[in-house]
């Protein structure tokens, strides 16, 4: 007989229980978010200034999407106040993050950017930082009011571009890994493909008990994907060989 969880929702769970939950939910964020920065600090010399700062403007992104849904949970539990866009944003936003980094690794093996390597200039940091800042300009600018158009609330849409833009993301990283020679890579970004399938069914499961679950398993993914960044820097990646350059440049 398969295990049966109770289904609370998050407004119902014990508050103390709630809070632990929202720090849990903050692991894979910060996972992410220092391999991100690695991947960052070593491709810097990599890419032109356009895929390095779809680079930076999906990895930040991505992080505030979970950090966003984590502390909506934390308020939620210490506060008892359900800030609801801070849940909401997080499919569409972190959607158009990872759209954003399979983008830039994709442009990064272009010709272009062999060609045109290195274009980058002391804006190019600031850029990468202030561009997904602007992406949340119509949070603060939006008003409500009475209107005759339909209503479309379905996520379906963002849900692929997230499963899309990760799976093509973690491809190229794999990619990488194996220009680099770096079979332990290939394996962990493998699974945190693996992983990412699995959280992806998970979230479907939106109550209290199942996003133990769902969070542990978003743990795994972003530590495989923290390690491979981890051994990429190891092993040369910011002097990863893109291919030669054409004559003709």
């Amino acid at each position: 007989m398969p295990l049966l969880l109770a289904q609370t929702s998050f407004e119902d769970a014990p508050r103390g229980l709630l809070a632990l939950q929202s720090i849990y939910d903050l692991v894979p964020v910060v996972l992410f978010l220092l391999g991100s920065i690695i991947l960052l600090r070593e491709l810097y010399s990599r890419m032109v200034k356009g895929s390095y700062v779809l680079l930076g403007a999906g990895s930040i992104m991505v992080f505030a999407a979970g950090f966003f849904k984590a502390l909506h949970k934390f308020l939620l539990a210490v506060a008892r106040i359900n800030y609801v866009i801070l849940d909401k944003q997080f499919v569409s936003t972190q959607s158009v993050g990872f759209a954003l980094l399979a983008i830039a690794f994709v442009g990064m093996f272009t010709s272009y950017n062999r060609n045109h390597l290195p274009m980058q200039d002391k804006g190019t940091k600031a850029s990468a930082i202030v561009l997904p800042l602007l992406a949340f300009l119509p949070l603060f600018l939006a008003e409500k009011g009475e209107s005759d158009v339909k209503e479309f609330t379905s996520t379906i849409p963002f849900i692929v571009l997230m499963v899309v833009g990760a799976a093509v993301f973690l491809a190229m990283l794999i990619v990488v890994s194996v220009k680099l020679h770096q079979p332990i890579a290939i394996v962990l970004f493998s699974l945190a493909i693996v992983f990412m399938v699995g959280m992806g069914y998970l979230s479907t499961k939106h109550y209290f008990e199942g996003a133990w679950m769902q969070i542990t398993c978003n743990v795994c993914y972003q530590l495989c994907f923290f390690l491979g960044c981890l051994l990429l820097k190891k092993h040369g990646l910011a002097t990863l060989d893109l291919g030669k350059k054409n004559k003709a440049e």
